[in-house]
């Protein structure tokens, strides 16, 4: 079901708690069931609930208990801790370390603040940031080194003395959801407490930039930014799945994409009340490149990759090139690292990799074969053909939409003509202007590009000395 179709009001709970000040009593709202414009407390709970209780978010859940023996635990001493206490004691002391773990909290005079945990995440801001070089931007992130920061000793206090008031809340979401879901529900909740006191304590912030739209630290930066009044923006880190099963809006001032398919999906699937800048997929787009033999096949996964179709793949490569070296890239998040080894690869020319330069294993490939995986459009950015099969995982076919609109060729499973057939696909006429669709970088001006994506963002960063007449963003072609 897409976000648009959804109930928008947060129905875990009958009513919104406005928190203007942390240590007074809070101001009851209720629920409005219409779509907002932009972030709010009601919109940051409402989009998290959504995406982590959906069954796509389930399965992935269900694989990261399966292989960490960590998170397995705290799953089931949460369930045998009983719901009347405790399973809401283990949701708040969760929603102390979400807090705790956040810094640098020193802050030098910074105009903009920025969140973000994963290495796409980082990159993503990185590219935002290099827009405006002399951007002063304060760059927030998770991490176990900030647990003894005073600062945020101070913030766990404040979530102590609000603890009263919090506790109805989590009995709520002990008895409607699972552990993991009702703790990324109240952790968007903690990150709104803590980053409403940031912008609280910190007028200069003029923007917050984020590069999630459904991640809790993200949506409850989001939201703490619209409720003082300053301005949102957002960057997707990676493509927007146009068939996923939830389309998060994107409820900022300013959004910079991929390019305009991504808008499109956005306006279709969900909401985008965001003024619009294209800034391209990361690194350098290259033209489809074909070699005279494949020497190198790469095999990058997913979330949810089975092993045994894998190992089949692996040995019917194997029939039709014996000595081909075949890369087998790993999903770069390590709670969902697979133990291949009951495949019983045996084989010097296999590789199985995590964690390395993408760029780098793409250019070493010849083609790659995906499933489900927005890493298709960074291959063929890279300019490699890219072999979608479904197969490989056990999400719904087409989830990136790139099937439907041509971006990529579906096969069935590997056969000896598969180059051939890939080279003819991407060759065709008219794929170059699919391509521009998803990656407005690609045979684009590139120079022009980061100057309009600049116009558009300086509008919201800096609304008093940007050009009010300054033309949108909208990429050339070469």
């Amino acid at each position: 079901m897409s976000w648009g179709k959804s109930q928008v009001a947060f129905n875990a709970v009958k009513q919104v708690e406005t928190f203007d000040e942390f240590t007074q009593e809070p101001v009851a709202q209720p629920v409005v069931e219409t779509r907002p414009t932009r972030y709010d407390l009601a919109a940051a709970l409402m989009i998290v609930r959504e995406m982590e209780t959906s069954p796509g978010r389930a399965a992935v859940y269900e694989e990261i208990k399966a292989k960490n023996a960590i998170y397995r635990l705290v799953d089931r001493l949460y369930i045998f801790a009983g719901k009347p206490v405790f399973q809401p004691l283990i949701l708040f002391l969760y929603m102390i370390k979400c807090v705790v773990s956040l810094g640098p909290t020193k802050d030098e005079g910074s105009e903009a603040v920025s969140i973000a945990n994963f290495p796409n995440e980082h990159k993503t801001i990185d590219r935002i940031a290099a827009l405006v070089p002399d951007m002063k931007l304060h760059r927030i992130a998770a991490a176990r080194k900030h647990l003894a920061n005073p600062a945020n000793l101070a913030a766990a206090l404040t979530m102590l003395k609000a603890a009263p008031r919090l506790w109805s809340f989590l009995r709520v979401m002990v008895r409607r959801h699972s552990f993991m879901p009702s703790a990324r529900i109240a952790s968007a909740l903690a990150f709104y407490i803590r980053f409403s006191q940031l912008f609280a304590n910190n007028p200069a912030l003029q923007a917050a930039i984020v590069a999630s739209n459904y991640s809790p630290e993200s949506v409850g930066m989001a939201a703490a930014a619209h409720r003082h009044g300053r301005r949102v923006v957002y960057s997707n880190h990676a493509p927007v799945p146009a068939n996923g099963q939830v389309v998060p809006p994107v409820l900022a001032d300013c959004a910079l994409f991929y390019g305009e398919e991504t808008t499109r999906t956005y306006q279709r699937r969900a909401r985008c009340t965001a003024e619009v800048g294209l800034i391209g997929q990361p690194g350098t787009a290259r033209r489809m490149e074909f070699h005279d033999e494949v020497r190198t096949v790469g095999i990058f996964l997913t979330s949810g990759t089975k092993a045994d179709v894998l190992q089949s793949l692996i040995a019917t490569i194997r029939v039709d090139l014996p000595e081909a070296r075949i890369i087998v890239r790993q999903h770069p998040v390590l709670l969902l690292k697979t133990d291949f080894s009951s495949i019983g690869v045996d084989d010097p020319n296999t590789e199985l990799t995590i964690g390395n330069p993408l760029d780098d294993e793409i250019a070493a490939c010849d083609m790659v074969i995906c499933g489900n995986s927005g890493v298709a459009m960074n291959v063929l950015s890279g300019g490699r053909p890219v072999a979608y099969l479904s197969s490989l995982d056990g999400i719904k076919f087409d989830a990136n939409g790139f099937v439907a609109s041509r971006l990529v060729l579906s096969v069935p499973w590997w056969t000896d003509d598969i180059y051939d057939r890939l080279r003819g696909f991407y060759q065709a006429p008219g794929w170059s202007g699919v391509m521009r669709s998803y990656d407005a970088s690609y045979e684009a001006d590139i120079d022009r590009m980061k100057r309009d994506a600049a116009a558009v963002l300086l509008r919201h960063l800096r609304p008093e000395v940007a050009a009010p007449d300054a033309p949108a963003s909208q990429p050339r072609a070469a």
